[in-house]
């Protein structure tokens, strides 16, 4: 990744993603440290977590058409914008010493709210920001800034927890949400010139759904696609399940202490911010395929090796493989879906991916709690199992066109073959 410039629009797009990410991670963290001591489960947190999940059911419906036929970067500035201002006010109230659950909850309606139109535009932004091949280069400095922000948060948020109590970290988290917004408004970038078209025609005015007519298209004539948008959700899923399970990891190995869950946390995040910059050699020396497939059986059995009960120091280490193996598939995956993307659906692509994720959480989530309360064990065993269920249908996704590593599937011009790009040298396959 030597040599590769990123300009300044995508410099500041990963400004942003660190200062998000640094409030998100706080966030989590805070609120399930707190709710678990509140109730000495994760099911609390479950709840919260499929409550997030569901809410995007209904709003990418809305996201997705919205981030393509306006001005992403103005949409993901004003979305930011206001879940910092949002979160800020919650967390004054929450000083005060309110109900927990029915706070955390609100707050977590809020950023989830969002959530579908920043993934969106980012998804959207980063071809138009960094153009070329610099795009997979982008994403890997992108899950650095996204794992940094999080390493950041966490360290921080063990203090904050430990000095101040868990509701202060709210304030922090609006905090990270307003400077994303700022450097996001900084990134001066072309708007995309087929957004416009999309608003025009019969979709245009018929609700709020309208619009996603290409997409299901999409899915039904570009052989493979929905087993690669599929795939895109698996990374995502390894880490609702780690964050699902980590309070209760902590409280077995570390009798729940707010410096270790930041340790682990941390963990996580070294690993996978270790592992992008290897990404490069890796690739050229497994192939893209390889590389999706070996990062999520690596995902796999570090759910199956915590499952077995190891000490302390052996559970710190598979969360920084866990996080270095999540680095590795999601990259690679994120780049072939945003170049196999033509530039006029992806922000519905983005947010369709965010809408499948939350499909398969609203169902996972409840089965793991659940043996959780049982086994913590069984529980972990069941992480792996869903991975490894990833890992096998990236040995299927692999064998179709426009997949990581597959010549001509998304073309040159990052289209895919029922699309045309409008500009030839937007985006080149990698």
């Amino acid at each position: 990744m030597r040599g590769v410039k990123l300009g300044r629009p995508g410099t500041w797009l990963l400004g942003g993603t660190l200062a998000t990410s640094l409030g998100g991670g706080m966030q989590t963290l805070a609120a399930g440290k707190l709710l678990y001591d509140e109730t000495g489960s994760i099911a609390a947190f479950g709840v919260v977590l499929i409550v997030e999940q569901l809410l995007t059911f209904t709003v990418p419906l809305v996201a997705g058409p919205w981030v393509d036929r306006g001005d992403p970067r103005r949409i993901c500035t004003a979305i930011e914008l206001a879940r910092g201002t949002a979160l800020i006010a919650i967390g004054c109230v929450m000083l005060s010493g309110p109900s927990p659950l029915g706070w955390i909850m609100a707050m977590s309606l809020c950023i989830k709210a969002g959530q579908p139109f920043y993934r969106g535009a980012m998804f959207s932004m980063a071809p138009a920001a960094v153009p070329g091949a610099a795009l997979g280069t982008f994403n890997a400095y992108s899950n650095i800034a996204q794992q940094g922000g999080a390493l950041l948060g966490a360290a921080v948020a063990g203090v904050i927890i430990q000095g101040w109590g868990a509701s202060a970290c709210f304030l922090v988290t609006g905090a990270g949400f307003l400077l994303s917004g700022l450097a996001i408004a900084a990134a001066r970038m072309p708007r995309p010139e087929a957004e416009p078209a999309a608003g025009k025609g019969s979709s245009a005015g018929k609700g709020a759904s309208a619009g996603w007519g290409p997409v299901v298209a999409l899915l039904r004539t570009e052989r493979g696609f929905a087993r690669h948008l599929l795939l895109g959700t698996a990374d995502n899923i390894a880490v609702v399940l780690f964050n699902l399970l980590l309070f209760a990891l902590v409280a077995r190995h570390f009798g729940g202490s707010a410096y270790w869950l930041s340790a682990m946390d941390c963990a996580f995040a070294v690993g996978a911010i270790c592992a992008a910059p290897a990404l490069g050699p890796l690739e050229t020396r497994l192939g893209p395929k390889g590389a999706v497939r070996a990062g999520l059986a690596g995902q796999a059995l570090c759910f199956a090796a915590l499952a077995a009960g190891p000490g302390g120091p052996v559970v710190i280490g598979l969360a920084l493989v866990l996080g270095a193996c999540n680095t590795v598939s999601w990259t690679t995956v994120t780049t072939a879906l945003q170049l196999r993307a033509g530039k006029a659906v992806r922000g519905r692509i983005g947010t369709a991916r965010n809408l499948v994720t939350a499909g398969v959480s609203a169902a996972l989530v409840p089965v793991v709690s659940r043996l959780e309360q049982r086994s913590l064990g069984f529980a972990l065993l069941a992480g792996a199992v869903v991975v490894a269920a990833y890992a096998l249908l990236a040995g299927a996704v692999a064998g179709d066109r426009g997949t990581p590593g597959e010549d001509g599937a998304a073309r040159q011009d990052g289209t895919t073959r029922n699309e045309t790009s409008g500009d030839e040298k937007e985006v080149t396959a990698t």
